[in-house]
Formats: C-alpha cells, sequence, structure tokens
C-alpha cells in the first residue's frame, strides 16, 4: 500500500548517495518512489515553514516531487545534480509568499552552503509547535483514514514535524508508519473502534514517546556532555549488543555512530541519512564481525529498509563460552597502576567495555557509573602503598552498587504489581512535589504519569531486563527534562541535579531532599474543589482530581509526612463515599468539605 512506503525513504534515500555525480536525484527517486520522496520533502518543509499550513505544504511537496520526478526524464536540469537538501531549499525561495511568510528573505539572499546553514539556523530558531489535541472518535478516524490513506499519515507528518523541529525524518516517517498500521487494522473491524483505537494505540503512543524521549535525550546529553560521554554510552550499548567483538571493533564502530549523532543533532536531515546508511554498509560489510555473531548477522540480512533499526534495537548476543566471569586482569594484575598512569581514559574505556560485555543485564547508566566508580577507587589505591590490595576490593563496591540499584528497581515492581500503577504514579507526585513545589502541576502531572507508563512496561519484563528497561528510559525522560526546561527557575537542588554527571543524574534527584527554602503558597480553599461532580467521574478523572489533591497538599507543606497524607487522603475518601451516597449530595458536599479544608488547614499550617 502507498502510505506502507513512507519508511522506505528513511534509509533507501541516501543508499546511493554520493554515488552518482551526474543524477543522484533521479537515483534516489527511484529508489524510493514518489510517496517515499514526498515523505522525506514534508517533513523538511514543516520542520522549516512554521508559518505555512498543511494545504500550502502539500502543494509544495507535490511541486518538489514533480522536479524530483523530472530528474528521471529524458532531459534532465542541471539541478538535478544537486542534493535534496538543495531541490527544496531552491524550490521555498522560488515563492515569494512562502519567503515572506517565514522570514527567509536573507536565506534565499545566499547561495550555495552559506544558504544551507542559514536554513538550519532558521529551523533550530522556529518556535515548537505544541499540539492542541483534538479528540476524535474511531469512526471519524476511519472515515478520514478511508477517504485519503497518504493524507491521514501526511497530517500526522504535518503536525509531528512541527512539534519536533530538530527530529530526524526517519523517525517521524516511522511514526506516521505506525499510525497508518494502526488505522489500517482498527477501520477493518466492524465494530469497537474507539476502543481498538485506544487499546491498540496504546502501544503506538508508548513506542513513540519512548522513540522521541530517546532521541531528544542523546542530542541534549551531545550539546552538554560531549563527545567522551556519548563515546562512552556508545561504547556501553555496542559492547553489550556484540560481546563477541575486540575492543579495538567496538572503538571503530562507536567511533563512528558517535560522529553522526552530531551530525543528526545539527538538524542537517540528508548529512545524518548519508552518515549513518554509511556506518550500516560499513558494519554489515565487516564480514570478520558479522560471522561471530548471531542478532548483527540477522540484521545484515535484512532489506535496506530494515536494517538501520534493526541494528539499533537488537539484543545482546550470547557471551563467548571462554569469557571470564570478571573482569579479572582490573582487579587482580599487579601492574595496573602503571597501565592507568600511562593513558587513563584508554584504559577505563577497556574497563568499560570488558565489564559491559559481560553484564548485559545492566543499564548503560550503571555501567558508566561503574566505569567512574573504578577510576576513582584507582586514583585513591594507587596512592596508598599496596595499590592491589586496595583495588582487589573494588569488585566487591561495584557489585553492591549494582545490588542497589536493582532492589531500588524491584521495589517500584513490587508497588506496581501489587497496587497498581496509578499508586505508582501517586507515589511520584508526592515526592516530586516534595523537591519542587513551584513547578505547575502539568508539569508534575505529566512527568509522573510517565514514569508510571515506563515502570508499568518494565516491570513486565525479565529480571535481566528490568535495569536496562527502566533505567534507560527513566534517564531518557530525566535528560529531557532537565534539557527542555531551565532547572534554576525551579530551584537550586534541581538545577545542581541536572548538572550533574551524566550517570549520577538520576541517583541525584533521588537523594534530594524537599524544598524548604521557597515560599509556599498561601493557603486557599479553591485548591480543593471538592463537590458533587467527583461521583459522576469517569476513573481517569477522578484519578487526576485526587492526584491534584496530592499535589496542592504537599506544595502547601513539602515536610508533609505519609502519616498526614494518608490522614487527609482517608478523610477525603470517606467525605467522597458519604456524600456520592447521599440523597442531597450538593448540600452533604457543601458541609463536608467545609469541615475537611479546616481539618486540612489545620494539619498543613501546623
Amino acid at each position: 500500500m502507498k502510505w506502507a512506503t513512507l519508511i522506505s525513504f528513511v534509509i533507501l534515500i541516501s543508499a546511493h548517495f554520493g554515488k552518482s555525480d551526474t543524477n543522484p536525484i533521479c537515483e534516489h527517486f527511484t529508489e524510493v518512489k514518489e510517496e517515499g520522496f514526498k515523505a522525506f520533502v514534508l517533513v523538511a518543509l514543516s520542520q522549516n515553514l512554521y508559518e505555512s499550513g498543511y494545504e500550502e505544504l502539500v502543494l509544495l511537496t507535490r511541486e518538489i516531487a514533480t522536479a524530483g520526478g523530472a530528474c528521471c526524464g529524458e532531459n534532465p536540469s542541471a539541478d538535478c545534480s544537486k542534493n535534496e537538501a538543495e531541490l527544496f531549499q531552491s524550490a521555498i525561495c522560488a515563492s515569494n509568499e512562502i519567503v515572506n511568510k517565514n522570514k527567509l528573505q536573507d536565506c534565499c539572499a545566499k547561495t550555495g552552503d552559506e544558504r544551507h546553514q542559514c536554513f538550519l539556523e532558521h529551523k533550530k530558531n522556529n518556535p515548537r509547535h505544541k499540539e492542541v489535541k483534538k479528540m476524535y472518535s474511531g469512526k471519524e478516524k476511519c472515515e478520514a483514514f478511508k477517504d485519503n490513506k497518504l493524507s491521514y499519515t501526511g497530517a500526522f507528518i504535518y503536525r509531528y514535524s512541527r512539534m519536533h523541529v530538530m527530529m530526524q525524518p526517519r523517525i517521524i516517517i516511522d511514526f506516521a508508519r505506525k499510525i497508518g498500521e494502526l488505522a489500517e487494522d482498527c477501520c477493518a473491524q466492524a465494530d469497537n473502534l474507539d476502543t481498538c483505537f485506544y487499546e491498540k494505540g496504546r502501544e503506538v503512543r508508548n513506542y513513540m514517546a519512548s522513540v522521541t524521549a530517546q532521541s531528544h535525550s542523546l542530542c541534549a546529553i551531545s550539546k552538554k556532555y560531549g563527545e567522551r560521554v556519548i563515546k562512552a554510552k556508545k561504547v556501553a550499548q555496542y559492547s553489550q549488543k556484540l560481546p563477541q567483538a575486540t575492543p579495538e571493533e567496538i572503538g571503530d564502530i562507536t567511533q563512528k555512530i558517535t560522529s553522526s549523532v552530531f551530525t543528526c543533532c545539527s538538524g542537517d536531515s540528508v548529512k545524518c541519512m548519508k552518515e549513518r546508511k554509511q556506518i550500516i554498509e560499513d558494519v554489515c560489510a565487516r564480514d570478520d564481525i558479522v560471522s561471530r555473531t548471531k542478532h548483527l548477522a540477522e540484521c545484515c540480512k535484512r532489506s535496506i529498509v530494515e536494517k538501520g533499526f534493526c541494528i539499533e534495537h537488537m539484543e545482546p548476543d550470547e557471551k563467548p563460552a571462554d569469557l571470564s566471569e570478571k573482569v579479572e586482569s582490573y582487579i587482580k594484575d599487579a601492574d595496573v597502576c602503571e597501565k592507568f598512569a600511562v593513558g587513563k581514559d584508554l584504559f577505563i574505556g577497556g574497563f568499560l567495555y570488558e565489564y559491559a560485555r559481560r553484564h548485559p543485564e545492566l543499564s548503560n547508566q550503571m555501567l558508566l557509573r561503574i566505569a567512574k566508580g573504578y577510576e576513582d577507587e584507582l586514583t585513591k589505591c594507587c596512592a596508598t602503598d599496596n595499590p592491589p590490595e586496595c583495588y582487589g576490593k573494588a569488585d566487591e563496591k561495584l557489585h553492591a552498587a549494582v545490588q542497589e540499584n536493582l532492589s531500588h528497581f524491584q521495589k517500584i515492581c513490587t508497588i506496581v504489581k501489587t497496587q497498581g500503577k496509578a499508586a505508582y504514579e501517586k507515589l511520584m507526585v508526592i515526592r516530586y512535589t516534595s523537591i519542587m513545589p513551584t513547578a505547575s502541576f502539568e508539569g508534575i502531572r505529566a512527568i509522573t504519569y510517565r514514569m508510571g507508563g515506563i515502570m508499568q512496561e518494565c516491570c513486565a519484563k525479565d529480571q535481566s531486563k528490568l535495569m536496562p528497561c527502566a533505567e534507560e528510559k527513566m534517564s531518557d525522560l530525566l535528560d529531557e527534562t532537565c534539557a527542555e526546561n531551565d532547572p534554576a527557575t525551579i530551584n537550586k537542588n534541581v538545577e545542581a541535579c541536572c548538572n550533574d554527571f551524566y550517570s549520577h543524574r538520576r541517583l541525584c534527584m533521588l537523594d534530594m531532599k524537599p524544598d524548604t527554602e521557597s515560599a509556599p503558597p498561601e493557603f486557599s480553599a479553591d485548591s480543593f474543589p471538592i463537590t458533587e461532580d467527583l461521583c459522576t467521574m469517569s476513573d481517569a478523572d477522578s484519578l487526576t482530581a485526587s492526584v491534584k489533591l496530592l499535589y496542592e497538599v504537599v506544595r502547601l507543606k513539602p515536610t508533609i509526612t505519609m502519616e498526614q497524607i494518608k490522614t487527609l487522603t482517608d478523610g477525603f475518601n470517606g467525605l467522597k463515599a458519604k456524600c456520592c451516597a447521599d440523597e442531597n449530595k450538593q448540600l452533604c458536599f457543601e458541609t463536608e468539605r467545609a469541615t475537611f479544608i479546616n481539618a486540612s488547614k489545620a494539619l498543613l499550617t501546623a
């Protein structure tokens, strides 16, 4: 189906990039077909032309696609020797209306690389569109999908691209494919359309949220911490995925990936895809590596469309049979300090590689903390009279840190499994409101809701996958939150954690104490919307109401104890049960609300 070809453009646009000096646009257009070409163009235009509407961009997309198709004609123009970015920019600059509307006069007055860089800066400075969600019934969605499938996914591409102007087109097009598949699946049913879109859509929404957070996190890390941290993160990841690979092979792969991260985070979509495609080709061409792997070998057998996503998400291979349980040479050899002194970064990088390939059950953040902990141990031990005796105990200390981290997530899973996701979310609302009482309810609720979704997903996995799932996703959420907000406007403690070592950020937040320095708001009865509406609320609205109550209570008294919270919530639940069963609900709520508010005020202002 045509809309399903969208994803093919993600990889294929760069499949022969640079291999044809005469007519690369025709070569790409032929590979991805017209609809795939249009999908990429629409992403690029939507990210750059913030002031232009969807229909206007659809028309421009068609014009550019026509120009791309003309490059495959008998007499292609000289412009066909240019790359896609030049084609897009020339088409934009040819429209005075679009140029003026989007304030691109300066960019269009430039040529060549100067114009290209100007367009990139323009895109970076575009405001992020905040989507106003419109609720459509399953029937309405299916009518729109059946009427025009390409328009259905195209409208999604337009909206999402405006919300995420720096996101790689391949990711947005992948999301559009999943949105199309969801509609295709649900609209084939005769009834229960709303249920289908809600239930099956949850998996799509969670996937999109996870990949989006991961993408934002990687770019935020690269911007804040630079190449060293990105390289270390990638060494940890691919040492786990490819435990058969040598440190030199892992180093070569991760160096190329690290370089592409900075290109892709710059917003240069065409160059990003070119580099990514080249990395995939290089890795899969390495028979010496591929022949020793299982999952990488399987990924490299897939179509050009699927290889990149497969490699990114592949599971770790089995560890080599002769791989020792512990990193013996790093904790027993007598010359450790000499090697450490010669080249600290190289030595610690080797330790990270060896530890990661032995422990696929650990998160990247845990592995980076272990490497940092080992480095700190060597710094201390190598200054003692008996270094081997000192650093020989490092493994025990690192193991204890691993068990403590795993125990933390296991305790959360016990709550989620025995009390439910909502109970965990409420605990997190209490926790995060106490450490940042000046944050908005919407902000606190958004974070804690996503935390609940993450732990519900990760707690359903095997124990061996719990930490990689939970800490990776929680860290992505934290990275995204620190990057999108100015932590200094919340309080100095949050700012300190957001500026901590990358792998220590989450632990810093866990150790944070309630904020007692920010002035609490004045007590107001309006903060307690307790009315007869509580009796007819949906489960979702009822949960929001109870969470809002917790938020208001904790921000009034960040040091509130769990016993005091239980007293208030028991009172609230008792009030609700009593008045919802009363014949005169309105009078009951008016009377009981006043009593509850007075009791709450006495407790919170004591």
